[in-house]
């Protein structure tokens, strides 16, 4: 798996990084959350990274997706539905937005 970011903006209303990004998959392979989070990491290691959406590209090995890049935590939870954090491993399941 290659990942090359794309494009990254500053969102100052949320105090947030977008990162699109773009990833080259072997034949057949599965792109797994944490795999792509380990490599977006070895870019960005501080702050809150919530992979908002990743999507394959038909008829390719390759996909495109999207991660914020949040200083606070906090403002995470505030911002983003309970189903995204719940995916990326911010809100257990017993905590309620």
């Amino acid at each position: 798996m290659e990942l090359k970011i794309t494009k990254e903006t500053n969102d100052k209303y949320f105090d947030r990084k977008v990162i699109e990004f773009h990833i080259k998959k072997e034949n057949k392979e599965i792109v797994k959350l944490e795999d792509v989070k380990g490599k977006l990491r070895e870019r960005f290691p501080e702050g809150t990274l919530i992979v908002y959406t990743l999507k394959n590209v038909y008829g390719m090995n390759a996909a495109n997706g999207v991660a914020h890049l949040y200083k606070d935590e906090a403002v995470a939870k505030k911002v983003l539905q309970p189903f995204i954090l719940k995916k990326n491993g911010v809100l257990n399941g017993k905590e309620k937005e």
